[in-house]
């Protein structure tokens, strides 16, 4: 019997640091980049960018998502990155996406905003379920 192996799902939140008149820009240019980026680490995920908030779904081999962590971690258009679930997974919610992204959502602030005191363990909560549900919701008809 042979086990699958395990992925890593990570969702984080983070503020944003970018100004409004370049928020579509700078948006633009990190989709592009994270979708050529994570397609060569083997990562799907999905992005919601709001006024205030990033909010981001990553899944895929844990080192690679790890290191993407990293590199979230010291890009200066994010505040405050917040892991708010970390978990194993045998398949990808994400199957075809490199990096889904179907422009501002600022309806979902609320949603995201108290997000930002996860539970110590980071297990599934309702918030958390909610929030990728959400991000499913995206990308529900296609792949890119």
């Amino acid at each position: 019997m042979s086990l699958e192996p395990k992925l890593l799902s990570l969702v984080y939140v983070s503020e944003s640091r970018l100004a409004r008149p370049a928020d579509s820009f700078e948006i633009s240019k990190i989709v592009e980049v994270s979708r050529a980026r994570n397609a060569g680490l083997g990562v799907a995920g999905a992005l919601i960018a709001t006024h205030r908030f990033f909010a981001q779904i990553l899944e895929g081999p844990p080192l690679a998502v790890e290191d993407l962590m990293l590199s979230i971690g010291r890009d200066a258009r994010h505040a405050i990155v917040t892991v708010v679930r970390r978990e194993p997974i045998s398949r990808s919610r994400f199957v075809g996406w490199s990096m889904a992204y179907s422009g501002p959502s600022g309806y979902v602030e609320r949603d995201i905003a108290p997000l930002f005191h996860p539970p110590i363990d980071l297990s599934p909560t309702p918030g958390t379920d909610r929030l990728i549900r959400l991000f499913r919701a995206f990308v529900a008809p296609g792949g890119a």
